[in-house]
């Protein structure tokens, strides 16, 4: 099997942790120009946001929660060199649900389906590192 094969989940997760990072942005100088924020606001992120900047702050903040035992997971996978079939398959479900769960929180942000969409991407890392102890 190609190793290189489960470096793409990881691209693909880091391209979803990029384009947050840049609506994020695009959407704290909307806040600015409308004077939904102060103007200290982003010295600490204290004080009043609008709800539409604020659930994308929110959404970015996510993909440094969960995603980083993600990373960890591909990394000591990739360090002992034994990546398999489950590896790749467990890697690519984890990032579509993360895509997913991004994806609810910034449409309508349904509470039951965002629930169910981080609750997966939690199985599924348990799944990956179950898989991960078993080759050692």
């Amino acid at each position: 099997m190609d190793n290189q094969l489960i470096i793409y989940p990881v691209v693909i997760n880091i391209l979803l942790t990029l384009y947050l990072y840049e609506k994020s942005r695009r959407k704290t100088v909307r806040a600015y120009r409308n004077k939904d924020v102060n103007k200290g606001y982003a010295k600490l992120y204290k004080g009043e946001a609008p709800e539409y900047l604020e659930i994308y702050r929110q959404t970015l903040k996510n993909q440094f929660e969960l995603p980083i035992i993600f990373y960890l997971l591909i990394s000591l996978i990739v360090s002992i060199g034994k990546i398999n079939f489950l590896d790749i398959i467990f890697a690519w479900l984890f990032v579509i649900s993360r895509y997913v769960h991004c994806y609810v929180r910034l449409t309508s942000n349904y509470i039951p389906y965002r629930s169910k969409t981080f609750t997966a991407g939690v199985f599924l890392l348990i799944l990956g590192w179950i898989n991960f102890l078993a080759k050692l």
